[in-house]
């Protein structure tokens, strides 16, 4: 009997066959990240896609910025004409990558902090036009209406047994009157926790950026006023918003007494259009199935022509909600530029 296995055994060795996949190389193509929001200015980050078997090193996340020709954005105004900014590179602020914008709106804001930007507006549709490598990539998006919310409200979390655990809650009115796809982004612009925990020193980590937490349409709600919950975005790895926000607490560390401050949170409540919200949903959902070997691969809607990616007109309003018992929030808050990322 052994012999009959060790036979086989030599059978199945002799059959391998080492095979050599020619795979195609990718097409070098623009990624367009682009928002333009009601009362600032557009701004674009450009990359390029990399293949999927091509290596990453520490290299890798500088070379994927790319340089364009000229990045320009306009409108059509009441006489026809066309209403032009050319947008310039500028390299991030607080951390974040290279962006091309309005530069003399940064430069105007740097003299006053209280100038109006006519430029974006809600009701207009913008149209982008990059030239990079000898191609044209463009795409258009329109600023929908705003539609702000009733309130905002805080409350404990019912699922957390820790005190200090609590929600974002929020009224809205959806108006019967218009299609709206609504989209929402939080940020904790202060959140206290360990530094160290063995030196017993705590610090304010707030969060480097706006994090998504939805988007969809009303075809559901249309025309209802409902109930709803903003979720904290977990950080990376959960792909599903179910996180809560921390009140004022304190912790007993080695003797002492450690003071964690409420957190405070910005919540940016949007109306975008129907590509736009093809875009989102799709990264959602591919998010939400990253990992799952039974999901159905799928490629991301992109309005983008020539190119991958989006360019995302926001209606947005924002409100700055700080985690503290039974507070009732009804005004709006005036982001600065800083805000919208």
């Amino acid at each position: 009997m052994k012999k009959y296995i060790y036979i086989i055994s030599l059978l199945l060795i002799s059959c391998q066959e080492e095979i050599t996949l020619d795979l195609p190389q990718s097409q070098d193509k623009i990624v367009v990240e682009g928002s333009i929001e009601n009362g600032f200015p557009p701004y674009i980050i450009l990359t390029k896609n990399q293949g999927y078997f091509e290596s990453i090193d520490e290299s890798t996340y500088n070379n994927l910025f790319i340089d364009a020709d000229t990045v320009k954005v306009w409108y059509i105004n009441d006489t026809g004409g066309k209403e032009i900014k050319f947008l310039e590179k500028i390299m991030g602020f607080d951390s974040l990558p290279p962006i091309y914008t309005d530069i003399e709106y940064l430069i105007d804001i740097a003299a006053s902090s209280n100038i109006p930007y006519d430029f974006s507006k809600a009701g207009r549709t913008y149209y982008l036009e990059i030239k990079w490598n000898n191609q044209i990539i463009s795409s258009s998006t329109t600023i929908p209406e705003v539609t702000p919310l009733d309130c905002l409200w805080v409350e404990k979390s019912e699922n957390e047994d820790k005190e200090f655990k609590y929600d974002i809650r929020a009224l809205y009115s959806d108006p019967a009157d218009q299609d709206n796809n609504i989209l929402v982004k939080s940020k904790r612009v202060q959140h206290f926790e360990y530094q160290d925990s063995l030196e017993c020193n705590i610090k304010d980590r707030p969060d480097f950026s706006l994090k998504l937490i939805d988007a969809g349409s009303d075809i559901l709600i249309n025309g209802q006023t409902f109930e709803t919950y903003f979720p904290r975005p977990k950080d990376s790895g959960n792909p599903f918003p179910d996180g809560n926000y921390n009140a004022y607490h304190t912790k007993i560390c080695d003797g002492d007494t450690l003071k964690f401050k409420e957190d405070i949170v910005l919540i940016k409540f949007c109306q975008i259009d129907e590509p736009s919200l093809k875009f989102w949903r799709g990264l959602i959902r591919q998010v939400g199935t990253n990992g799952n070997p039974f999901a159905e691969p799928m490629n991301l809607v992109s309005n983008i022509n020539n190119g991958l990616g989006v360019f995302t007109g926001y209606g947005s309003v924002y409100y700055k909600v700080p985690i503290i018992k039974d507070t009732i929030i009804f005004e709006q808050y005036i982001p600065e530029i800083t805000d919208i990322f």
